[in-house]
């Protein structure tokens, strides 16, 4: 519970200190981009390499590289079935299109 903690604590630091960072750079489209995605990560594998060492910050790290191949991937896809399919069915469908890379370079790497 202690780890839980800090990593909400200090993502929230990186999020104000980002978000302070993003108010600088133009353009201003970019501040929600900066100030949350990258601070939480950075914070929780901080936390989890201080707390439990480098190999399980490794895998946690591995995960969000993962994850945000699959977020690219369901971005492409949604952008086109929403306007071909309605909001829900096409957000649905396009899950499918985040977990198949998201997934499949998880297992790779780790295999």
């Amino acid at each position: 519970m202690i780890a839980v903690g800090l990593k909400a604590v200090f993502g929230g630091v990186l999020v104000v200190a980002f978000s302070a960072l993003s108010d600088v750079i133009q353009p201003k489209a970019f501040a929600g981009l900066f100030s949350a995605a990258p601070s939480v990560a950075l914070a929780s594998l901080t936390v989890t390499s201080l707390a439990s060492g480098p190999e399980k910050a490794q895998v946690a790290a591995t995960g969000m590289v993962a994850g945000a191949v699959g977020m690219v991937a369901y971005c492409t896809a949604a952008a086109f079935l929403v306007r071909r399919f309605g909001a829900v069915t096409g957000s649905m469908l396009a899950w499918v299109a985040w977990a198949i890379p998201a997934l499949g370079l998880y297992w790779f790497w780790l295999s």
